[in-house]
């Protein structure tokens, strides 16, 4: 049964963290990740608090992403702000930085029960490398009135995502394996 959770983690990172549009419709779609995770926390859900908790904050990001799954292609040039949009975004960030902690601290505490301090302390540093990579992914929004380094950093953020991506899957692998 741990195992099971934790391979629905794995997959669901890869359907959360890879986002590859073709006419606006998203590849892997977010809504399966946060689906996947649903499964991973009630799998997990008895041996850690933090699953319980995170369970909740995944549910409304479930509801969220299906308004992400077809995203209107940019028509023309330009930047265009849509301000609903930038609030569902900013929820959606925020929902998804607790979904996560919540994942990892979980895996901290059925790691500290088990005696793995190895395992307490990647979930630490993952975590860690989740957050900055999110917070260094709203400057973003900054650096587009700068375009040569709006390219630099898209290109950075994109590479930084991969790994952080093959990391974490990495990761949940390893938890499924030894915990």
């Amino acid at each position: 049964m741990v195992q099971a959770g934790f391979s629905k983690f794995f997959w669901g990172f890869l359907f959360i963290m890879f986002d590859f549009r073709i006419q606006g419709v998203d590849i892997l779609p977010d809504i399966i990740g946060f689906i996947l995770f649903a499964v991973g926390f009630q799998a997990l859900a008895q041996h850690s608090d933090h699953f319980t908790k995170g369970k909740i904050f995944n549910l409304v990001l479930v509801f969220l992403s299906i308004f992400t799954i077809y995203e209107q292609p940019n028509q023309g040039g330009g930047v265009h702000i849509n301000p609903i949009g930038i609030i569902v975004g900013l929820v959606s960030l925020v929902l998804l930085l607790l979904t996560v902690y919540h994942v990892l601290m979980g895996i901290k505490d059925m790691a500290s029960r088990l005696s793995r301090s190895e395992i307490m302390e990647e979930a630490e540093k993952k975590w860690t490398y989740f957050l900055v990579f999110q917070i260094a992914s709203l400057f973003l929004f900054v650096l587009i009135l700068i375009p040569p380094l709006f390219i630099v950093m898209v290109i950075a953020m994109f590479v930084a995502s991969i790994i952080i991506m093959v990391t974490l899957m990495g990761f949940m692998r390893r938890c499924g394996e030894q915990l």
